[in-house]
């Protein structure tokens, strides 16, 4: 397989590092898949107005969280991802509870 060839590839989004921790926190993806080298996934969490958009490939694994007005209210490497996932979580329940 050449570069160009390499670069065409497909890569589903269950087969990505994040998946499982997204999966973990309830968030959904809308992006099932992915093409090339360096792609971009974005999550959803049912009835919460967050989109979170992780970008992965060679070292380019970061993710940027948006609010419906597509303000960044979040972000950073891929070691920060679920510390700010359970943060959502907390903030939700909190909502909840009050």
């Amino acid at each position: 397989m050449d570069f160009n060839e390499a670069n065409e590839v497909v890569h589903k989004v269950e087969e990505q590092w994040h998946y499982p921790i997204m999966n973990k926190y309830d968030w959904v993806p809308e992006t099932p898949e992915g093409i090339g080298f360096v792609r971009s996934y974005v999550y959803t969490k049912p009835n919460f107005n967050i989109k979170v958009e992780l970008t992965t490939g060679f070292n380019a694994d970061y993710w940027n969280a948006f609010d419906e007005n597509r303000k960044e209210v979040g972000g950073g490497y891929w070691s920060s991802l679920e510390s700010f996932l359970k943060k959502i979580n907390e903030e939700i329940k909190n909502d909840k509870n009050n």
